[in-house]
């Protein structure tokens, strides 16, 4: 196997539930050049990636353009593909994949594309995305792993805030307009501000420039110190460095919390209405929390009003604590082993 070509998902976070199968091709195939296919935006997650190859990119708004997929097909000819796989459901993507001379094409049987895969698997929607994405290599190769390798997201680290404390920094994706049922309200959000000032935590709000104009608002309004607003201001490449550096991340987006996922950044999700079975999104890691209370609501859209800013700020002081005992507990046992392992200056001497 030369040259593998994969079609990603269309959004970020489902992108980054694709780097454990991602993993598992590169432990199959060390040698082989993988090419990604993928909107525009998606392409930093690739840029400290030393398993992709290349990156053949489209812009998202233009996906069902002529031009898009005469520009794709031109590019994938190129490319002479072994194994392409589809990680999108299209049948539009399939037809390209066949008619770019890809030798062997891996998908799930959807939109009646079926005769244009060489490999297909009925889908199941209540399967986690991050086993969606893996079983469909696995069966391939006939089922050869039998566990899934962590997500990963590699990045250049570099800082983009400062404050002038040591206090914990918390991270808050609350949400724009854009966001509709989703956006954590606005009183909740301001609330939920002054709550953590008043533990003198760092607060940087983070999302896009959708997000920018709300988080303007209550950064006017709750009138609280040390906190940054970078809405809408970063690239997604800090965007992913900004999320490494919190202590903790409290969101209502789900890619930004597929981000801390990847990136070992304890986090609480607060979900409200759903696009997706909660069971087959939440990050598949035990140093996050996801908070989403029903009671007895009937509309799934006033499910976010019941995450008080009190319960959210229970869950942060209490995962604060808990990330501070195990990074103690990780120096007592690390000074531990050197004790055991390094010898004293009597053996060096002797």
């Amino acid at each position: 196997m030369k040259k593998i070509i994969i079609r990603t998902p269309n959004f970020l976070g489902d992108t980054i539930n694709t780097s454990p199968c991602i993993q598992l091709i590169r432990e199959e195939y060390p040698e082989a050049q993988i090419v990604v296919v993928c909107p525009d935006f998606i392409k930093d997650l690739y840029k400290y990636d030393s398993n992709i190859y290349k990156c053949i990119t489209f812009p998202y708004t233009r996906r069902h353009k002529l031009s898009t997929f005469w520009h794709l097909w031109k590019e994938l000819r190129h490319e002479q593909g072994d194994l392409g796989i589809l990680f999108v459901n299209t049948f539009v993507f399939a037809l390209l994949f066949k008619l770019a001379g890809i030798k062997y094409s891996i998908g799930y049987e959807r939109e009646s594309r079926g005769f244009l895969l060489d490999f297909k698997l009925p889908f199941n929607s209540n399967k986690h995305y991050i086993n969606r994405y893996a079983s469909l290599f696995n069966e391939f190769i006939h089922n050869k792993y039998k566990t899934l390798p962590e997500l990963y997201l590699p990045i250049s680290n570099k800082p983009t805030f400062h404050f002038d404390n040591p206090n914990p920094t918390i991270g808050l994706y609350l949400g724009g307009e854009n966001k509709l049922y989703r956006k954590y309200p606005d009183g909740h959000s301001i609330r939920l501000l002054r709550l953590l000032a008043q533990q003198h935590y760092n607060l940087v709000l983070i999302g896009d420039q959708h997000d920018n104009t709300k988080h303007q608002e209550y950064v006017a309004t709750a009138g609280v110190k040390n906190i940054i607003n970078l809405s809408g201001m970063t690239s997604l490449e800090n965007f992913f460095n900004t999320i490494a550096h919190l202590d903790l991340l409290i969101t209502i987006d789900s890619s930004a919390m597929h981000i801390a996922a990847a990136l070992k950044v304890p986090f609480i999700a607060l979900l409200g209405l759903s696009t997706s079975p909660t069971s087959s999104i939440i990050p598949k890691v035990n140093f996050g929390r996801v908070l989403k209370i029903e009671n007895n609501l009937i509309r799934e859209e006033d499910y976010i009003y019941n995450i008080t800013p009190e319960i959210i700020l229970e869950n942060t002081v209490e995962m604060l604590a808990m990330k501070t005992n195990a990074s103690t507990t990780a120096i007592q046992q690390n000074d531990l082993h050197k004790g055991k392992t390094e010898p004293t200056k009597t053996e060096q001497t002797v």
